[in-house]
Order: C-alpha cells, then sequence, then structure tokens
C-alpha cells in the first residue's frame, strides 16, 4: 500500500517520453500525497487513477481474515479533494 504512485513516477523517469499511469487504491494515494510534489516540480508524465472504496482495503482483508471482520481504523469518513490537488500539480 502506498508504492503504486512512487513505482510511476520512477517508471517515468526511466521513460520520460512515455505517459505512465499509476492505478491506486485510496489509501495508498493519501499515503503517497507527498510525491505529488515530485510529480510537478519534474513535470513528470503520470496519469493517476483512484480507486476509491473508502477503506484501507488491504488493512480490512487482513482483518477480515485473521480478527473474523472486527474491524479498526479502516473506514475513511473523510478523503481529499482531487480535484484541487490535480489542478496544483498540472504543468
Amino acid at each position: 500500500m502506498g508504492y503504486g504512485l512512487p513505482a510511476a513516477i520512477g517508471a517515468a523517469f526511466a521513460c520520460p517520453r512515455d505517459t505512465v499511469i499509476a492505478l491506486v487504491g485510496d489509501g495508498g494515494f493519501q499515503m503517497s500525497i507527498p510525491e505529488l510534489g515530485t510529480l510537478a516540480s519534474n513535470k513528470l508524465p503520470v496519469k493517476i487513477i483512484i480507486m476509491n472504496n473508502l477503506y484501507l482495503g488491504m488493512v480490512r482483508q487482513w482483518q477480515d481474515l485473521f480478527y473474523k471482520g472486527r474491524y479498526s481504523c479502516v473506514e475513511f469518513d473523510s478523503f481529499p479533494d482531487c480535484e484541487k490537488l490535480a489542478r496544483c500539480v498540472q504543468h
């Protein structure tokens, strides 16, 4: 969780003429929001698709498997305004 966007940034540095697509979950995206600055300052051609299901999916999966669905801190009650964030990163 949180690996997708940094991996896409690495791919964009490796292939700067290609558009790179990062498919990330909402929790992983929130973990990597600081990397939006890296995208903007380096003008990297990365498109981000966010799968927003309002849960930390990997954590919830483990809580399903090992804790019989007793959830703790996996449901989001808010999410950043991605449209505003995207406007700040556009070049």
